[in-house]
């Protein structure tokens, strides 16, 4: 025993260096396992903290649910309807992009909103200090059902209230709720649904179910109907037609009524900039496109003039004439198009202006006292209007100087959000082939999705070795150092030792 005790001493100096090279590896590796673990901990934290207890999320794209569907007794008890939207807070002169939350379990007064940490934390906000009960300015689309990246919608067109600021909601209270897949916390704002509907004119209405069960798509098809995702079907004794709360009626939709009811009639109401024939026009006037009118089916290259419009343009059957229309590209860049028809019949101004539905109303445009008034992001040149427009504008509204074929214009005039602002039929009809996918509703499971890719993903353990691995080979090479002089050192004993 003390011949080891004297070995260890005086070859102290090397048990050190070959101590300390262990020691340095052990903590790279054993640190790099604890801190991947804890990542991969902490990711599964945030999936838990942006979700709540959510295991079904229920959204509808572009378009709206009633309200009531939340309380069917497949989502009654366990799920929350939400109405979701983007905004801006003003605050000391900046404004703060931010997600609105409608929801009514948070115990939200009327005319009060609570934020998450993450925004009280820019706002500099703490609860119960003297800034409770402060004023938030919150700014809102205010494009009502209408989807906000329509052509004839303003971009610019939003509203603002004034609310008073209640408190925090803790991440684990749901205050973090994020239905992007990623690890930013986000600014949020909760506000009482019943208010927020009011300020976005959609009373009634959700886009947003979560559900802490799961809810599989052919539950969820078994009670849906159109007339949740805002479908209208109204009959006045001539005919059924069904329209939507949006204006615009989904493609997939327009194309399933259509082969479901062969008979039916698609119209599309648009806002054209100009009626010519020859020298003489009419600026920016209501066109429909139809498949028929009065049972008479529309040729590809005719249109149908009011007298009005032909008097006004000196139109007769059989002329040439040419509508020009902005079309709509990407990222809503326009351009004009002409479309060149022959004038197949003249109807009374009167018989177009009885037929109520025969042009859609388009926020901004329909509900304004005169065509100087019109709010839309088209550049729409005033100076060509007069006070004959006005005139007419003021006793006829927007019922159409003109109606064209649908198939020859339905391409052209379509857009993202639909291809048709109503369809007709003579008789009910069958509805039979419509999906809740069709409105852009969509259900996923990202509980499930997000707790999968936090603890499978990338193996952080790993990475963090690897990213240590020249200190543990650095640790190594010191090791041996030490090692190798003190076996060359011992070479005699150990030669003796082998004897």
């Amino acid at each position: 025993m003390n011949l080891i005790k004297a070995n260890i001493t005086f070859y102290i100096r090397f048990y050190r260096l070959i101590a300390l090279a262990v020691l340095i590896m052990v903590a790279v590796i054993v640190g790099s396992l604890a801190v991947g673990e804890s990542v991969r901990s902490t990711l599964v934290q945030r999936v838990y903290e942006r979700l709540g207890d959510a295991e079904t999320i229920l959204f509808s794209k572009n378009s709206f649910l009633e309200s009531s569907l939340i309380h069917n007794p497949l989502f009654e008890g366990h799920a929350q309807g939400i109405l979701l939207s983007n905004g801006f807070i003003s605050d000391a002169g900046r404004l703060i992009p931010v997600m609105v939350w409608g929801v009514d379990d948070k115990e939200i007064p009327l005319g009060g909103v609570k934020v998450n940490p993450a925004l009280a934390e820019e706002l500099k906000y703490q609860s119960g200090s003297r800034s409770e009960g402060k004023d938030i300015v919150l700014r809102l689309p205010a494009t009502g059902l209408v989807p906000s990246g329509s052509l004839f919608v303003t971009d610019n067109y939003t509203t603002s209230a004034r609310l008073a600021l209640e408190g925090i909601i803790n991440a684990e209270d749901g205050g973090n709720l994020n239905l992007k897949n990623e690890q930013i916390l986000p600014y949020n704002i909760f506000v009482n649904r019943t208010e927020l509907a009011s300020i976005l004119d959609i009373e009634g209405r959700i886009n947003l179910i979560l559900c802490n069960t799961a809810v599989s798509y052919a539950d969820f098809a078994g009670i849906w109907h159109p007339s949740l995702s805002g479908i209208k079907e109204n009959s006045n004794g001539e005919f059924t037609e069904i329209t939507s709360e949006r204006v615009f009626i989904q493609s997939d939709a327009v194309q399933t009524l259509y082969n479901n009811n062969p008979a039916s009639n698609r119209l599309f109401s648009y806002l054209v900039n100009s009626i010519t024939i020859g020298n003489r026009s009419i600026p920016y006037s209501f066109a429909t496109a139809t498949d028929r009118y009065k049972g008479r089916i529309l040729q590809e290259n005719e249109v149908i003039l009011s007298e009005y419009a032909a008097k006004r343009i000196g139109a007769k059957v059989n002329d040439s004439i040419r509508l020009t229309y902005f079309v709509s590209k990407d990222l809503k860049a326009l351009s004009t198009d002409t479309l060149y028809c022959r004038v197949g019949q003249i109807v009374p101004l009167g018989e177009l202006f009885a037929d109520k539905t025969l042009s859609a109303d388009f926020p901004g445009l329909s509900d304004v006292e005169k065509c100087t008034d019109w709010d839309s992001d088209l550049p729409i040149n005033m100076d060509l209007i007069t006070k004959e427009d006005e005139d007419y504008w003021a006793q006829y509204r927007t019922t159409p100087k003109a109606l064209v074929s649908y198939r020859a214009i339905y391409e052209k005039w379509g857009n993202a959000y639909g291809s048709a602002t109503a369809i007709r039929n003579d008789k009910p009809f069958d509805t039979s082939g419509l999906d809740a996918s069709m409105f852009g509703v969509q259900i996923i499971y990202p509980k499930e999705v997000g707790l999968s890719a936090a603890r499978n993903g990338v193996d952080f353990s790993s990475l963090f070795l690897s990213l240590g691995f020249f200190i543990i080979l650095s640790a190594i090479l010191l090791m041996l150092v030490p090692l190798s002089e003190m076996m060359y050192v011992r070479r005699n004993e150990i030669a003796l030792f082998s004897a």
